[in-house]
């Protein structure tokens, strides 16, 4: 009988709605309505689940989807959310994106992802949106940025930007400038006008930069950065004339120097490896460098003279590390290059592609003298 009576208690709805909001979050979003079934203590409790994540693939169709979202974001909801992750999936209508969004910027929304993968469509957000005084992270996923006139993020920490479509370059511009304490941005696959992008912030501290298009054919827009905290710089870029812009500015200006950069991860082809002498010395500082090479048909050699010259070999740099090394003479030129002239190397890390030779590669790495008598070279297999 005692073996019953425990059976038949409810403790979870003992529990305050606080605390059950909290262990829903845990649960998909249509497992958090089916709790509604439960009793009338449980009716309404999944609507004030302080964190969703909403993919319309989870339900079993379109209506369904819609019908959560009105419910969840209703206009008589006030409760916060800290966290909403909303991916939309393609051939789907749009309509209700900004009124969802506009409802969770009133409900002072902390971190915001928005994905939507609508074939040929990049959803507007909402005006209000531009002045979420609340957000501290914002994620965006084939969307448009709007042009608008005021902009103000307060909190934001974190950005990251994939395949945006940008109305405007200024709106772009505005979005950084009114972010007084990014730390962290990524920008990869957006589109625009082939202004250059402008990146100016004094809190900016890490930042990746991916390809990004333009709206005109054969006219891909540079970067401006003016970033003096940062300490992460991450690029890919397979147009190598943007990196030539930068070798060719060098020669007539200085470059801007990087003082608090301490890790930088590059992907670019050998013919360009001049530039990458170049930018080396805007980082007196760099302790950690990550390097990616491809497109070996265009190697242009590169002497170690112009690696004598660079500061952070000789007083900074203690990690390098290539990605997918095949063995190629552009390759270990630079792996040359920098076990002669980094004078405190303590690791270099080479990550064979499938088609390296091991063999061939560890005999002319033997035959290569150190600047360190300490650095420690680590081959490993992909």
């Amino acid at each position: 009988m005692a073996c019953s009576k425990v059976l038949k208690e409810d403790r979870i709805s003992e529990l305050p709605d606080p605390l059950i909001c909290q262990i829903l979050t845990h649960l998909p979003a249509k497992d958090t309505v089916r709790t509604s079934v439960l009793s009338i203590r449980w009716t309404n409790i999944w609507l004030c689940v302080p964190s969703l994540k909403l993919t319309s693939r989870d339900f079993s169709n379109f209506n369904a989807f819609v019908s959560f979202g009105d419910r969840f974001f209703h206009s008589d909801r006030s409760s916060c959310i800290h966290k909403l992750e909303l991916t939309i999936n393609e051939n789907e209508e749009k309509s209700y994106i900004i009124s969802w969004i506009d409802a969770a910027v009133k409900r002072k929304v902390q971190h915001l992802c928005v994905r939507c993968h609508i074939r040929r469509c990049y959803p507007e957000m909402p005006i209000s949106l531009y002045v979420c005084g609340t957000l501290v992270s914002l994620n965006l996923v084939c969307v448009a940025m709007d042009n608008v006139e005021f902009v103000s993020f307060p909190r934001l920490k974190t950005m990251h930007l994939l395949c945006v479509l940008l109305s405007k370059d200024a709106a772009f511009e505005r979005f950084i400038s009114c972010c007084p304490v990014l730390e962290d941005l990524r920008i990869n696959g957006c589109v625009s006008k082939p202004q250059p992008f402008r990146v100016h912030s004094r809190s900016l501290k890490r930042l990746y930069i991916g390809d990004c298009y333009s709206t005109l054919v054969d006219s891909v827009p540079g970067v401006v950065i003016d970033a003096p905290q940062l300490c992460c710089l991450s690029i890919l870029d397979n147009k190598s004339k943007r990196f030539k812009m930068i070798y060719n500015y060098s020669k007539s200006e200085s470059l801007p120097q990087f003082s608090f950069m301490s890790r930088l991860s590059v992907t670019f082809s050998p013919q360009d490896l001049k530039w990458l002498a170049t930018f080396l010395e805007s980082c007196p500082n760099l302790k950690s460098l990550v390097v990616v090479l491809f497109d070996y048909y265009h190697y242009e050699e590169l002497h170690s003279e112009e690696m004598n010259k660079i500061k952070c070999l000789q007083s900074s740099l203690e990690f390098v590390d290539f990605k997918l090394f095949s063995g190629h003479v552009a390759e270990m030129k630079l792996v040359r290059c920098f076990l002669e002239n980094c004078a405190i190397l303590k690791k270099l890390t080479l990550h064979l592609d499938s088609k390296s030779t091991e063999d061939e590669i560890v005999k002319t790495l033997l035959e290569i003298p150190r600047a360190s008598t300490t650095c420690e070279v680590v081959i490993v297999k992909e």
